[in-house]
Protein backbone atom coordinates (compact mmCIF):
# COMPACT_ATOMS: atom_id res chain seq x y z
CA UNK A 1 0.00 0.00 0.00
CA UNK A 2 3.15 2.18 0.89
CA UNK A 3 4.17 1.97 -2.70
CA UNK A 4 1.44 2.78 -4.16
CA UNK A 5 0.83 5.81 -2.34
CA UNK A 6 4.23 6.83 -3.01
CA UNK A 7 4.01 6.22 -6.56
CA UNK A 8 1.00 8.12 -6.89
CA UNK A 9 2.47 11.35 -4.96
CA UNK A 10 5.71 10.74 -7.26
CA UNK A 11 3.67 11.05 -10.26
CA UNK A 12 1.35 13.71 -9.26
CA UNK A 13 4.87 15.71 -8.36
CA UNK A 14 6.03 14.90 -11.64
CA UNK A 15 2.84 15.83 -13.21
CA UNK A 16 3.12 19.57 -11.12
CA UNK A 17 6.56 20.09 -12.69
CA UNK A 18 6.18 19.11 -15.89
CA UNK A 19 2.63 21.50 -16.41
CA UNK A 20 4.80 24.35 -14.86
CA UNK A 21 7.40 24.03 -17.11
CA UNK A 22 5.45 23.42 -20.14
CA UNK A 23 3.82 26.94 -19.43
CA UNK A 24 6.91 28.68 -18.24
CA UNK A 25 8.81 27.84 -21.24
CA UNK A 26 6.23 28.74 -24.27
CA UNK A 27 7.98 31.09 -26.21
CA UNK A 28 5.53 31.98 -29.10
CA UNK A 29 2.76 32.44 -27.09
CA UNK A 30 2.87 35.05 -23.95
CA UNK A 31 0.71 33.24 -20.76
CA UNK A 32 -0.09 35.22 -18.12
CA UNK A 33 -2.48 34.51 -15.06
CA UNK A 34 -3.74 37.33 -13.71
CA UNK A 35 -5.70 38.15 -10.39
CA UNK A 36 -9.39 39.48 -10.45
CA UNK A 37 -8.45 43.01 -11.23
CA UNK A 38 -5.83 42.35 -13.44
CA UNK A 39 -2.79 42.55 -11.78
CA UNK A 40 0.12 39.85 -12.95
CA UNK A 41 0.91 36.77 -11.09
CA UNK A 42 2.83 35.29 -13.29
CA UNK A 43 3.93 34.65 -16.95
CA UNK A 44 6.35 32.98 -19.12
CA UNK A 45 9.37 33.27 -21.42
CA UNK A 46 6.91 34.21 -24.24
CA UNK A 47 5.99 37.09 -22.20
CA UNK A 48 9.72 38.23 -22.30
CA UNK A 49 10.26 37.60 -26.04
CA UNK A 50 7.19 39.01 -27.47
CA UNK A 51 6.67 42.55 -25.05
CA UNK A 52 9.84 42.64 -23.70
CA UNK A 53 9.59 42.61 -20.12
CA UNK A 54 11.77 40.25 -17.50
CA UNK A 55 9.36 38.96 -14.68
CA UNK A 56 10.79 41.32 -12.00
CA UNK A 57 9.29 43.78 -13.97
CA UNK A 58 6.26 43.05 -14.97
CA UNK A 59 4.95 40.52 -11.97
CA UNK A 60 2.46 42.77 -9.76
CA UNK A 61 2.29 45.50 -13.08
CA UNK A 62 -1.56 45.44 -14.53
CA UNK A 63 -2.25 43.96 -17.75
CA UNK A 64 -3.27 47.05 -19.32
CA UNK A 65 0.41 48.27 -19.33
CA UNK A 66 0.36 46.15 -22.62
CA UNK A 67 -2.73 48.52 -24.10
CA UNK A 68 -2.78 51.50 -26.68
CA UNK A 69 -3.07 54.61 -24.24
CA UNK A 70 -6.44 55.20 -26.33
CA UNK A 71 -7.80 51.63 -25.43
CA UNK A 72 -6.95 52.25 -21.53
CA UNK A 73 -8.37 55.33 -21.70
CA UNK A 74 -11.24 53.82 -23.07
CA UNK A 75 -11.28 50.97 -20.88
CA UNK A 76 -11.02 48.16 -23.15
CA UNK A 77 -8.60 45.94 -20.62
CA UNK A 78 -11.22 46.45 -18.04
CA UNK A 79 -14.32 45.55 -20.48
CA UNK A 80 -12.72 42.22 -21.47
CA UNK A 81 -11.95 40.89 -18.31
CA UNK A 82 -15.83 41.82 -17.36
CA UNK A 83 -16.73 40.00 -20.53
CA UNK A 84 -14.37 37.04 -19.96
CA UNK A 85 -15.87 37.14 -16.22
CA UNK A 86 -19.70 37.24 -17.67
CA UNK A 87 -18.95 34.98 -20.76
CA UNK A 88 -15.86 32.52 -19.76
CA UNK A 89 -13.75 33.96 -22.54
CA UNK A 90 -12.93 37.15 -24.02
CA UNK A 91 -11.00 37.85 -27.62
CA UNK A 92 -9.51 40.72 -28.84
CA UNK A 93 -7.34 41.71 -31.76
CA UNK A 94 -5.93 45.00 -31.55
CA UNK A 95 -2.43 46.59 -31.22
CA UNK A 96 -0.20 46.05 -28.29
CA UNK A 97 2.55 47.85 -26.85
CA UNK A 98 6.26 46.30 -26.14
CA UNK A 99 8.02 47.51 -22.68
CA UNK A 100 10.34 49.72 -25.73
CA UNK A 101 6.92 51.61 -27.15
CA UNK A 102 6.77 49.30 -30.02
CA UNK A 103 3.75 48.74 -31.53
CA UNK A 104 2.64 45.15 -32.50
CA UNK A 105 -0.67 43.43 -33.69
CA UNK A 106 -1.69 40.57 -31.02
CA UNK A 107 -4.16 38.57 -30.69
CA UNK A 108 -5.29 37.53 -26.88
CA UNK A 109 -8.05 35.04 -25.79
CA UNK A 110 -8.98 36.13 -21.85
CA UNK A 111 -10.16 32.78 -19.67
CA UNK A 112 -11.96 33.20 -16.44
CA UNK A 113 -10.87 31.21 -13.59
CA UNK A 114 -13.31 29.59 -11.18
CA UNK A 115 -13.39 28.06 -7.98
CA UNK A 116 -15.51 25.08 -7.13
CA UNK A 117 -18.18 27.45 -6.22
CA UNK A 118 -18.37 28.69 -9.80
CA UNK A 119 -16.33 32.14 -8.61
CA UNK A 120 -14.28 34.05 -10.88
CA UNK A 121 -11.17 34.41 -8.97
CA UNK A 122 -8.72 35.17 -11.58
CA UNK A 123 -7.88 34.90 -15.68
CA UNK A 124 -5.72 33.69 -18.01
CA UNK A 125 -4.56 35.77 -21.06
CA UNK A 126 -3.05 34.31 -23.79
CA UNK A 127 -1.06 36.65 -26.33
CA UNK A 128 0.11 35.61 -29.79
CA UNK A 129 1.84 38.19 -31.99
CA UNK A 130 0.17 38.52 -35.46
CA UNK A 131 2.20 38.30 -38.88
CA UNK A 132 1.48 40.97 -41.75
CA UNK A 133 -0.69 38.38 -43.44
CA UNK A 134 -2.32 37.40 -40.22
CA UNK A 135 -4.01 40.91 -39.77
CA UNK A 136 -8.03 41.07 -41.49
Amino acid sequence: MVGNKHRALVKKVTLEELHRRMIEEIQDVAIILLDREGNILSWNKGVEKIKGYKEEEIIGQNFNIFYMPQDRQAELPQQLLCLAAREGRAKHVGRRVRKDGTIFWGSILITALHNKKDEVIGFTKLTRELRENEID
